[in-house]
């Protein structure tokens, strides 16, 4: 095997990639930069969850008040159960860094409205990460960059919410808050295979480079 190739292309070799089994929510920002560099307009739909548990982001009452409407669907990348996100080629993600989802941007970590909580690394194959290498490392992430993408997707995800919609809809005080682990922002169901992870390692300083993305 040859550990100096992306994690995600050994990923893809191993096991369904995220960019196969996610369900990507997409900002009203994600949406027009998308459509301003495809020039299409079909890449998205209204969808409720494939899991259920997901309908409960008890942790982050923002993402729960805007992102899902009265129906329980939400914006997300058209896919299809066999090929995965429209957008994914043969060389990985068609979209350049700065026009994909903030959801995928995001990824590994796990965030709420009031910032990044850990590194998740449940739908990577982390056994394949080289000794001593981090996932974050592999992935080329950088933790400083991740809070900017982050605290631009909570602004973009209130553009969901009405203007006449009172601010009260969505406040909920610390003593309130649920204290237990945030839930992914990225759902996939129940039944998608993926690699048994070990512990992730913390967010900790890292090369600032942008992730490769090269799933296929």
């Amino acid at each position: 095997m040859n550990r100096e190739e992306p994690l995600c292309v050994r990923c893809a070799r191993t096991q369904r990639t995220c960019c196969q089994i996610s369900e990507i929510y997409i900002t009203p920002g994600d949406l027009e930069r998308i459509a301003a560099y495809t020039g299409e307009s079909d890449f998205f739909e209204y969808r409720r969850p494939a899991n259920p548990e997901y309908l409960d982001q008890s942790d982050d009452p923002l993402w729960a008040a805007c992102v899902f409407r009265p129906d329980g669907t939400r914006r997300v990348l058209r896919r299809s159960e066999s090929e995965g996100c429209l957008f994914l080629g043969p060389g990985g993600c068609r979209l350049p860094l700065e026009v994909r989802p903030l959801v995928c941007r995001l990824y590994p970590f796990d965030y709420t409205e009031q910032g990044l909580q850990s590194v998740n690394g449940t739908m990577c194959p982390i056994q394949l990460l080289a000794p001593g290498v981090t996932l974050l490392q592999s992935l080329g992430m950088d933790a400083e960059m991740a809070e900017e993408w982050r605290s631009q997707l909570y602004a973009e995800i209130r553009q969901e919410l009405p203007a006449s919609e009172s601010s009260s809809a969505i406040a909920v005080t610390h003593s309130e808050r649920r204290r237990d682990e945030p839930r992914p922002h990225a759902s996939f169901p129940d039944s998608a295979a993926v690699a048994p992870a070990r512990p992730s390692p913390e967010a900790a300083a890292v090369p600032k480079t942008s992730s490769p993305c090269t799933s296929v």
